[in-house]
């Protein structure tokens, strides 16, 4: 007990507890400790229910980001096997016609003849596009093609153009090379060009009702430079930038003799080789395919290279 004296010399009693704390009266005070852990938990509660909220979406857009590659590579797979079948199933669909319709009655011979003809021509096409379905299924399938062989363009295309003179002469067309003064050697894959050039004279020769097809193999000073020129129905303007898409084919006329997978093969090879493939052409007015290499002096060896 304390006491003082004061207000007129009264004695005033003041009752001082030394156990609990001074403090005013009816208000409740907690230690600053348990404020903190409340505030603590609270955060906590808050951050838990963000990332239930974000860690779904946020795990969605990552895998399908992830699985976006796989998605397209497989909806082009199963495009192709469907354009596959369908071009396979075209000329299949027309022999059978046509020899149920000999099997029917009896033909002329002009009418055998006929028939004939164009099954054979039916055939070869069936083998051309098997040959670049097989093609394609090796170079996926084996996923790499080393660019690594020094070639020599003016034998590679000589060798072609004798392969290809015996169907140009059958269509009175001229064949005609126009080899450099020096030979021109570019750092390639045999196989690959090959199949390029084979691709490229055989659409030249198929398209091209009379005249003449012309190549000509020339020199820069980094590039080698490949043309072939043909006096073919030509191509519209406005299907030239499709071409090189699979299974297109500019019109009715290109149609029936080509399935559209030479020039896409083509584009792939020259890609692959680090070149460039330009087309120019005009309807009645015949076709210039120009492709160019970098000169064996301009590229290193190239490994892994595959055909997508």
């Amino acid at each position: 007990m304390d006491q003082f004296f004061g207000d007129h010399g009264r004695i005033h009693f003041i009752e001082i507890s030394q156990n609990e704390p001074q403090s005013n009266p009816g208000i409740h005070t907690e230690p600053p400790s348990d404020i903190i852990m409340d505030n603590l938990r609270n955060i906590i509660f808050v951050i838990d229910g963000l990332l239930l909220l974000t860690i779904p979406g946020v795990s969605w857009v990552l895998t399908g980001n992830a699985l976006e590659p796989v998605q397209k590579a497989h909806n082009r797979e199963r495009q192709f096997l469907a354009d596959a079948s369908h071009e396979l199933r075209t000329p299949l669909s027309i022999l059978r016609a046509e020899m149920e319709v000999v099997l029917k009655k009896p033909q002329t011979d002009t009418e055998y003849q006929k028939i004939i003809k164009s099954n054979k021509e039916e055939v070869e096409g069936l083998i051309a596009l098997t040959e670049n379905l097989l093609f394609m299924s090796r170079e996926r399938t084996n996923h790499s093609s080393p660019i690594n062989e020094t070639i020599d363009l003016t034998d590679l295309l000589a060798e072609q153009v004798a392969n290809f003179k015996l169907k140009a002469d059958q269509k009175n067309l001229k064949l005609l090379l126009y080899p450099p003064e020096k030979e021109i050697l570019i750092l390639g894959n045999q196989l690959l060009l090959k199949r390029l050039f084979i691709n490229l004279l055989d659409n030249a020769v198929k398209y091209t009702p009379k005249g003449k097809i012309g190549i000509a193999v020339k020199k820069t000073k980094i590039h080698a430079l490949i043309i072939i020129n043909d006096t073919g129905i030509g191509i519209a303007q406005n299907h030239q930038e499709k071409i090189f898409n699979r299974f297109y084919r500019a019109d009715e006329s290109r149609t029936k003799k080509g399935y559209g997978l030479g020039l896409s093969i083509a584009k792939q090879i020259v890609a692959v080789h680090e070149g460039k493939i330009v087309i120019k052409s005009a309807p009645a007015k015949g076709t210039s395919v120009q492709i160019t290499f970098p000169l064996i002096d301009q590229i290193k060896p190239i490994q892994g290279k595959n055909l997508s």
